[in-house]
């Protein structure tokens, strides 16, 4: 069981609703990073100033605090020697718990603060190293004065970091989520503002009866509506035009078929007063042949009228297949005609709906069965080439002037030379029959100069391998 699709501003909604998210959810990531990577850069920057800060603060008092040691110098802790001053000393002590510094003289510790990792000893080069000591990681820069052989680090821990991005993170971005109701709000609203417009056009075609056909202003809707409303009036277009070829299609019928059922009327009513069994009995052949002629004309609204109801014709056919099997079918009218059945040409396969194909076949050949005279040929041909498969049927009957062959494709149409107790509808179901499989059909006269009608259709060829 298919399952109805929602409601359209609903969708609508929750894809805007989702897109507003991840613009949220971007922006924040965003600016996460980027406070992160702007916070490490000012950050670095204080620990290379520190380090310089701190060379520049205790070069002398190093200088002097090592020669009075001599080689037997030891680790000398901040609070253990006055290497700085007291205000230095306050300062650092401020931020105690989350910096550290180190100073290495001749591989050895000469100061240092109570704070920070244990070091294995400085690295050889300049620069940042992340140093993990649980439950703390810790970001250090280390610089060499190789005059004096120093090596001085400075260091902070990088939470402190992470809670600052945090933070910022947090001030950005919780204004846009507080912004979501709102936002989501104004969203709704403009949406079904937007389908306004399309609610007012489905209200218009609710609006219109059945014989109002007439196309929508396009002018009057936005140029959004445009395909749609574009779509609408080809559609009331086809449709009005359909109802005009049913009303013209009963009309034409009704008058076709007035003048047969009034004449069967009255060949019923003089055969009920006559006595005479000649007469009677050539008046019961009259009614038989006007009863046929009715049942023909039937048939062949019929056979239109189905045609006309078909948007389209799929499919794939053999076109020599459904030739034969017209030309069996069709044997034994030919027989009572004598006229004579030939046929020649290779397999070819066509697009198009093989009882369509036969359709197209079987009229064709009657219509010359029908005009040719007796102990004559109609010849039917296929034939293939890089135009694509073609049907050719040839007869010998009186043909069609030149000036007449469009219009005998019209319905109810019988040219004034034309044979037999026809209703005009054969060549007009032809036409509509090879319109429907995307064929061409081309009437003309014998292409050897005799007397004769010559009938050609161009079928396209199956894509079929």
């Amino acid at each position: 069981m298919n399952r109805r699709p929602g409601s359209l501003i609903g969708a609508l909604f929750g894809r805007v609703g989702l897109l507003f998210f991840a613009i949220v959810l971007a922006v924040g990531l965003v600016a996460s990073q980027t406070a992160r990577q702007r916070i490490d850069e000012a950050y670095d920057g204080q620990l290379i100033i520190g380090a310089n800060v701190l060379r520049a603060l205790m070069e002398d008092e190093l200088s002097e605090h090592t020669r009075g040691l001599g080689q037997a110098s030891q680790e000398v802790q901040v609070d253990d020697e006055p290497l700085i001053s007291s205000e230095d000393r306050k300062a650092f002590d401020d931020y105690a718990s989350w910096r550290m510094f180190r100073i290495w003289q001749h591989g050895r510790i000469v100061m240092r603060s109570d704070t920070g990792p244990k070091l294995p000893g400085p690295p050889a080069h300049d620069g940042f190293d992340d140093v993990v000591e649980a439950p703390h990681k810790w970001r250090i820069y280390t610089l060499h004065v190789p005059r004096q052989d120093v090596a001085i680090q400075v260091g902070e821990r990088l939470g402190i970091r992470a809670a600052l991005v945090q933070g910022i993170s947090l001030e950005l971005v919780l204004p846009l989520l507080a912004l979501i109701p709102a936002s989501a709000l104004l969203i709704w609203l403009s949406l079904s503002d937007g389908l306004r417009m399309l609610r007012q056009l489905v209200e218009e075609l609710a609006r219109r009866t059945a014989r109002d056909l007439s196309p929508l202003d396009a002018e009057a809707w936005p140029r959004d509506l445009g395909p749609l409303v574009g779509a609408i009036n080809q559609l009331l277009g086809r449709l009005d035009r359909s109802f005009q070829r049913e009303r013209s299609f009963v009309d034409q019928a009704a008058h076709q078929l007035r003048t047969p059922l009034a004449v069967v009327k009255l060949q019923a009513q003089m055969i009920e007063h006559e006595t005479d069994p000649a007469d009677r009995r050539e008046m019961f052949d009259q009614l038989r042949g006007g009863v046929d002629r009715a049942a023909l004309l039937i048939d062949r609204l019929l056979t239109l009228a189905r045609l006309e109801s078909e948007a389209t014709s799929q499919g794939d056919g053999d076109l020599a297949v459904e030739v034969q099997a017209a030309l069996a079918d069709l044997a034994p009218v030919a027989a009572a005609r004598e006229v004579e059945l030939a046929f020649d040409g290779p397999s070819a396969a066509v697009r198009g709906d093989p009882a369509l194909i036969r359709l197209i076949c079987a009229n064709l050949v009657e219509n010359a069965v029908r005009h040719a005279p007796p102990r004559s040929e109609v010849a039917v041909a296929v034939s293939t080439s890089e135009r694509g498969p073609e049907l050719r049927i040839v007869d010998s009957g009186p043909g069609i002037p030149a000036e007449a062959r469009d219009r005998v494709l019209e319905r109810f149409y019988r040219a004034d030379n034309a044979a037999g107790q026809g209703v005009g509808l054969g060549l007009s179901i032809v036409a509509e029959a090879v319109r429907l499989v995307g064929g061409r059909l081309e009437l003309r006269g014998r292409s050897d100069g005799r007397q004769g009608l010559e009938a050609r259709v161009a079928f396209s060829a199956s894509t079929k391998a």
